[in-house]
């Protein structure tokens, strides 16, 4: 199971290396779930701002990094088969 402590430590092992994507509130009125009377509080990671245009990078460079600091990074380096989001965070 993920923790706290994982998250920070990821977060302190990406630092720097990834761009710190804005959030925002979106516009409350137009989200009311249904069954309520109050709009709920939307909020939106801009992740599409990322190099690779999704939250990829962020998931794909803890791992490598975690992996070099377990030492447990191939001398070889990393394959990934994707060309897509993915691929990119790991290129």
């Amino acid at each position: 199971m993920i923790g706290v402590e994982d998250v920070h430590a990821a977060a302190r092992r990406i630092a720097g290396r990834v761009r710190r994507t804005p959030v925002m509130e979106a516009d409350p009125a137009e989200f009311v779930p249904e069954g309520r009377t109050a709009p709920a509080r939307l909020w939106l990671k801009l992740e599409h701002t990322q190099h690779t245009g999704s939250f990829k990078t962020r998931g794909a460079l803890n791992r490598v990094l975690s992996a070099a600091e377990a030492g447990r990074l191939p001398e070889a380096g990393v394959i990934a088969a994707s060309g897509g989001n993915a691929g990119l965070a790991v290129a």
